[in-house]
């Protein structure tokens, strides 16, 4: 059965989830005001200016949101788009941290690692618990 593994980097990691947080807070935020005052995606793109399917395709994901445009979505609903900038609680590499420590991963330095057929064995050599440390590094969960 082919396997694929997907390594993200910490950087892009920690953009994606920034972002869909802001966007489920903008798809909260259109909740409320619709069940509250009747908002709809069609008052919305009526205040902006937009299409309907425009506002339709920017609540549910498709495509990137520019701050400019937060900031207009939140006006159209009647709110006020806030933004803070607070130190890091996690380690980027906390998860494959905590499988290393407890002896659920093995840990292959080169991405480009072939795992071969069977899920307990992978080729090389198995790098030591000092290797987590290393940001493009692969963590296979047994």
């Amino acid at each position: 059965m082919p396997s694929f593994q997907i390594t993200i980097a910490p950087n892009r990691r920690a953009a994606g989830r920034h972002v869909s947080k802001v966007r489920r807070a903008l798809q909260k935020a259109f909740i409320e005001e619709s069940k509250s005052n009747g908002l709809t995606q069609t008052k919305i793109a009526e205040a902006l200016g937009v299409h309907r399917s425009v506002i339709s395709r920017e609540l549910r994901g498709v495509g990137d949101l520019t701050l400019g445009r937060v900031g207009e979505l939140a006006w159209a609903m009647g709110r006020k788009a806030k933004f803070s900038l607070e130190r890091a609680e996690t380690d980027t590499l906390r998860n494959a941290q905590l499988a290393t420590n407890i002896g659920l991963a093995q840990t292959i330095n080169r991405p480009s690692q072939n795992w071969g057929n069977s899920l307990n064995s992978a080729p090389g050599p198995r790098p030591s618990s000092a290797d987590v440390s290393n940001p493009h590094m692969l963590v296979k969960i047994l």
